[in-house]
């Protein structure tokens, strides 16, 4: 009986570590990309300044990868994190490279930022919106999102001086995730 136990033992262990199985990454697609409204349902301020907001209801307003410099303009993209299984919880880094700005919370001027986010396998967004006049720097924001050190995708936009030049802001629009 008790080698019966040891045997079972030595066959239910290794089926429990297959039963959690660990998530795989193997790749990142960009699945549409553009100017978009979101409801922002939280939202706070990392350590460096970067503007963090969780969002619902993110809606494509225009496919597009050219964004006027306006205050209130959300701009972003949807992904897909490809891997095994679907809806495993992952950690993602998302990197944004901009123009020069100005960061209010620590007066710094750079040109990059990055935040951890905690995502998971399958279809997801990132966007960044543009809230204060230090914001409507035109040029190229590239955002990249990473995994492990492995870059799994990402997506330019080209910032342009806004034709209207009001710089009213749209309702329901507000910042995001990087910046």
């Amino acid at each position: 009986m008790r080698i019966l136990y040891q045997v079972l033992l030595a066959c239910a262990l290794p089926l429990a570590l297959f039963g959690q199985q660990q998530a795989r990454v193997t790749g990142a697609k960009v699945t549409e990309a553009g100017i978009y409204k979101a409801q922002v349902v939280a939202a706070n301020t990392n350590a460096a300044g970067v503007k963090l907001q969780g969002l619902n209801e993110f809606t494509l307003l225009k496919s597009t990868t050219n964004v006027p410099a306006r205050i209130g303009i959300r701009f972003g993209f949807r992904y897909e994190i490809l891997g095994t299984p679907t809806n495993a919880p992952i950690m993602l880094t998302i990197v944004a490279k901009h123009p020069p700005l100005k960061n209010p919370a620590t007066g710094k001027t750079g040109t990059q930022d990055a935040d951890q986010l905690h995502s998971s396998i399958g279809k997801t967004y990132t966007s960044n919106s543009l809230d204060e006049e230090s914001d409507l720097v035109p040029g190229q924001w590239t955002f990249e999102v990473w995994c492990e050190g492995e870059k799994l995708c990402e997506q330019s936009f080209l910032v342009v001086r806004d034709e209207n030049k009001e710089g009213s802001k749209t309702s329901g629009e507000r910042g995001e995730v990087i910046r």
